[in-house]
């Protein structure tokens, strides 16, 4: 058949838009319902418990996960309801006896073991070093620094269990303040601090943060006080690695301290505040609360302003028991079980236009509405898939859409793109899934470390995938591929990878344009 050149020439131009236009025909809008009260676990968010307390590890006591694991797994405790819906851990391990000697091979291997227990129970932790929890007698700088670079073999092996890792190493329960030699009571960046702080960055592994203490460690450690945005995050540059933990959530005096610039008084920084409400947009924040006062507990525990501080500053995980005063409280007045829901990502499918036919080898247009109404988005890497799964094949395709990048506090996120069908996918009806995997292959096909959405009726907690309660019938290439028109008596024809259409024996292209044959 032969065509007016000029026709095709601009046809050509219009083929991308024209073959949506086409799918779009035979495409079905699907409308989800939200969940916004059931409390179930993902990974990488939430409360956590600390595993570890004031103990000192030795060589024949090596162990911090594994010394508690019989009680903490054991989900049939009633003691334990909690944390039926938890899926992160806190674990401190202090390196008191170690504090003049290279650490034993006990050592790196319990914390191996450790490691290991939390992939067979489907949890991973908020990491932190210390050398003391009753004094501020740490380790010097030589000595933190060998610590650190025995450790980086084992850090890097495990990061598929690592959330985040936490600065610890110098001072009072590692965080950066009561300290024997690094400087007392002080948040300044000394040369020492410094170089801690660099050991880290070289030994955290690369695709997880590291946490700082102080928002002023961050700001000294870059020399200016510039938040990270868009553009920056997710890259492999120190102001894109380095997030933030506050141990005194709502405590008086700007959190003791944290968001104050004097480090030894009374200080409340509304800069550093704001500073950190963009940061940890695109850099996790947690911790836990310090406040032990009552009357205190009982004005900072209630709801609207815990859940207000929790959204401004993007908190992805909360320590859920110290300090009581206020942690009890949080469970009398209903706080603690909205913290439940809304820590972290809470992601939701709104819409999805779809289509219910696609060709093998052909483009596939789709597009998908997800809210995140938690406080903070998902940080670590993870790749989206939508996921075809028939009788006998079953075949994801990786969306472009990057999950981090999903914002939070209600925040709608549209995804329209157009995924290639591989070339042999065999003909018949698949159904479709939304699939967040865990970007670790060690953890890619466990189902506890896939993300769940939040809508009723989606989620298969046997593949970790969630429905998008849709179908979509695979045809091979055959020479031509008809397509149902919107006018009576024509008919849609897809040859060689052009649209046309077909009407009273007379073919015409999407414009109406008679092709002479």
């Amino acid at each position: 058949m032969k065509t007016n050149k000029f026709l095709i020439l601009n046809f050509k131009f219009l083929i991308p838009f024209f073959a949506l236009w086409a799918m779009s025909a035979q495409a079905s809008v699907i409308t989800y319902t939200p969940d916004d009260l059931s409390v179930f676990p993902n990974p990488e968010r939430g409360f956590t418990d600390q595993l570890g307390g004031e103990r000192a590890l030795t060589d024949n006591n090596n162990h911090v996960v594994l010394t508690e694991a019989d009680w903490y797994f054991d989900m049939e405790d009633p003691e334990n309801a909690d944390r039926r819906t938890q899926t992160l851990v806190m674990l401190m391990y202090y390196l008191k006896n170690y504090r003049t000697k290279d650490l034993s091979q006990q050592i790196l291997q319990g914390f191996n073991e450790d490691m290991q227990l939390l992939r067979q129970h489907g949890f991973k932790c908020v990491l932190r070093f210390a050398y003391d929890w009753q004094s501020k007698n740490d380790a010097t700088l030589s000595w933190v620094q060998r610590h650190i670079e025995q450790l980086t073999p084992y850090l890097q092996a495990n990061s598929d269990v690592i959330y985040v890792l936490e600065a610890g190493f110098v001072g009072e329960w590692g965080e950066w303040y009561y300290s024997s030699n690094f400087g007392n009571e002080t948040q300044e960046l000394t040369a020492n601090r410094r170089a801690v702080l660099q050991a880290l960055l070289q030994a955290c592994p690369a695709d997880r943060f590291l946490l700082v203490r102080y928002p002023l460690i961050k700001l000294s450690y870059l020399g200016d006080e510039v938040p990270l945005d868009a553009t920056q995050a997710f890259s492999a540059t120190t102001r894109a690695r380095i997030g933030h933990h506050n141990d005194a959530f709502l405590n008086a005096w700007g959190n003791d301290g944290t968001y104050g610039r004097n480090g030894d008084g009374p200080d409340d920084d509304s800069a550093l505040r704001a500073y950190i409400a963009q940061e940890t947009l695109y850099v996790p924040n947690g911790g836990e609360t310090n406040v032990e006062e009552h009357p205190l507990a009982d004005i900072v525990s209630q709801r609207d302003t815990t859940i207000a501080e929790l959204r401004r500053y993007h908190w992805s995980f909360c320590g859920s028991t110290y300090a009581e005063d206020v942690t009890d409280t949080w469970r009398e007045n209903g706080t603690y079980q909205e913290m439940e829901r809304i820590l972290g990502y809470r992601l939701q499918l709104v819409q999805a236009t779809l289509p219910n036919a696609g060709v093998a080898g052909q483009q596939l247009p789709i597009q998908l509405r997800i809210r995140n109404t938690g406080c903070a988005p998902l940080y670590n890497p993870r790749t989206a898939y939508l996921v075809l799964q028939g009788p006998d094949t079953t075949v994801s395709l990786p969306l472009s859409s990057d999950p981090r990048r999903w914002l939070p506090n209600g925040v709608e996120t549209e995804i329209q793109e157009s995924l290639t069908l591989p070339a042999d996918l065999p003909e018949g009806t698949y159904q479709l899934f939304l699939h967040l995997p865990d970007a670790a292959t060690t953890l890619a096909d466990d189902p506890r470390y896939a993300v769940r959405l939040a809508n009723v009726g989606t989620w298969d907690a046997t593949t970790g995938r969630n429905s998008l309660n849709a179908t979509l019938a695979i045809s091979r290439q055959p020479s031509a591929v008809s397509y149902p028109a919107t006018a009576t008596g024509a008919e849609k024809i897809l040859h060689d990878g052009q649209l046309y259409i077909r009407r009273g024996g007379e073919l015409f292209d999407p414009l109406g344009r008679k092709i002479r044959k």
